[in-house]
């Protein structure tokens, strides 16, 4: 699943890079959008599980950190879940540029949800071969997609591209 965007515009008004640029700050406004917590639909996402659960110790995307090391070291128990795994994992010190539910663990999804193709005619954004799991991801979290505002931050920067080139 990705997003297809079909543009029919004038030849010598649109062009691929126009369209590029378009996809590169659609791309931007979903991921800026998704690390303040909120969601496609301008909710903030629901909270991460603290069902308690056992990490392996190898072959996580996050080398867990905290929590209790099993007797044989094979993988790390978190008795507050995966909402603690990832908070004493990323070791964010308090601080912090994004929301506790911002759909980012090691970075992975979100690097590879990038513009898949440009033309004149539209674009389309998704997630690579590398991070497939992100569709899972997206439907229990919709982050792909844009809120209202989204499209009028989009808008609003395209016309003002437009009204440069017909100047």
């Amino acid at each position: 699943m990705s997003v297809k965007v079909s543009l029919n515009l004038p030849k010598g008004l649109f062009t691929a890079e126009d369209s590029m640029r378009l996809a590169l700050n659609t791309v931007a406004t979903v991921k800026l959008r998704t690390s303040k917590g909120i969601d496609a639909n301008g909710k903030a996402f629901k909270d991460y599980s603290d069902t308690p659960l056992s990490v392996p110790t190898k072959g996580a995307r996050l080398k867990p950190k905290g929590g209790v090391p099993s007797k044989s070291g094979a993988s790390v128990y978190y008795s507050g879940g995966y909402q603690q795994y990832k908070e004493e994992s990323r070791q964010r010190g308090g601080g912090s540029d994004s929301a506790e539910v911002d759909l980012v663990l090691s970075g992975n999804m979100m690097n590879n949800f990038v513009v898949l193709e440009a033309s004149q005619n539209g674009f389309k954004v998704g997630l690579t071969s590398e991070a497939q799991y992100g569709y899972y991801v997206n439907q229990e979290r919709e982050f792909i997609g844009l809120t209202d505002k989204d499209v009028d931050i989009l808008v609003k920067a395209f016309e003002i591209d437009l009204r440069s080139k017909l100047k």
